[in-house]
């Protein structure tokens, strides 16, 4: 986050966020000015309180539960803009490779278990379609004492937990 200066710090680097060579997403709200910043390492994602041009900018760190993740982000941003070459993202910036491919699975779940009403998908074939594609397991008995089951619907009732706030946790790394 970043906040027009206090006084005193006029001499402070401006920062000319118009002249930052890729712009991936540019939005003015009530809260301020919402800025991703795109970058050969990874992009950057800006809230500029209070946008008035030509005014000394500073960092704004929050003190929660993310304080470490804001800090490696503002240095990260103060790197590229003095010119540093880029770097490889820190843990916790971006989902490992294991991660996206479970995140993506979890999202299709979340599709499937929402869209039930309509589409009246059972648990079967959610696992046969997103957790299990090769699973030979039928229907009865067989299924309802199956480990894929149990899985299945553990899978369904985190990607629940992820959609009701467990999501945050992502956020932080």
């Amino acid at each position: 986050m970043l906040d027009t200066a206090p006084p005193g710090f006029a001499e402070a680097t401006l920062l000319d966020i118009d002249a930052w060579p890729i712009i991936l997403a540019d939005r003015t709200l009530s809260t301020g000015r919402h800025l991703i910043l795109g970058d050969i390492d990874g992009p950057h994602r800006l809230w500029v309180r209070d946008p008035l041009r030509g005014s000394t900018l500073a960092y704004v760190i929050v003190r929660d539960e993310a304080v470490d993740l804001r800090h490696v982000a503002a240095r990260r941003l103060d790197r590229r803009l003095a010119g540093a070459p880029p770097m490889r993202l820190p843990p916790g910036f971006a989902p490992t490779a294991f991660q996206r491919r479970r995140l993506g699975m979890l999202l299709d779940i979340l599709d499937a278990v929402l869209d039930r009403e309509r589409t009246g998908v059972t648990t079967h074939e959610i696992a046969c379609r997103h957790v299990y594609p090769a699973m030979a397991i039928g229907r009865g008995n067989e299924w309802k004492s199956s480990a894929e089951r149990r899985r299945t619907q553990r899978l369904i009732d985190e990607a629940l937990a992820l959609m009701n706030g467990g999501y945050r946790a992502l956020l932080h790394g």
